[in-house]
């Protein structure tokens, strides 16, 4: 997989949230929808422009590691150590946001404990929650995934 597709999985989830503020239309939302689903090339410049909150904190990881911002391992250490950290930090828009979007919005490890049609069950750190499989098709009840808000996004390990 491109690190462009690697990186639009991650952040889509956030889409959501710069869709309502009105920064994209639902056509843009969709669009990224599509792409993040069937692996479609995506400029690196489009997705900066819309996700230009994570890049803020991916240029700082980046130049902390000396490595380039599109680097794959930036990519992943952002979405799976650096972007819980800031959410625990309350950076940004998670200053004043309640605990419960705080916690929706985290990257977690869960296991899949029921699936029905695209949509699986998981449980983690003693929760459950819904999530969406249309990045991991694949997965099946005992696999361990990757959520981030409501989708699964990458089988783990």
């Amino acid at each position: 997989m491109r690190v462009e597709n690697y990186f639009l999985r991650y952040a889509f989830p956030c889409a959501f949230i710069i869709k309502q503020r009105g920064e994209i239309s639902q056509e843009e939302y969709d669009k990224l929808l599509d792409t993040a689903i069937n692996n479609k090339s995506v400029e690196r410049e489009e997705l900066e422009k819309i996700f230009f909150r994570a890049f803020k904190y991916i240029n700082e990881l980046a130049k902390e590691k000396n490595r380039a911002k599109w680097d794959f391992s930036i990519i992943k250490e952002y979405f799976l150590k650096r972007h819980n950290e800031l959410i625990e930090q309350g950076r940004d828009m998670y200053k004043n946001a309640p605990k419960t979007l705080r916690d929706l919005s985290k990257v977690n490890e869960a296991e899949i404990i029921n699936k029905k049609s695209n949509i699986l069950e998981v449980k983690f750190n003693n929760k459950k929650r819904f999530v969406s499989n249309v990045f991991v098709p694949e997965a099946k009840i005992g696999d361990k995934v990757r959520i981030h808000y409501g989708f699964a996004v990458e089988l783990a390990g």
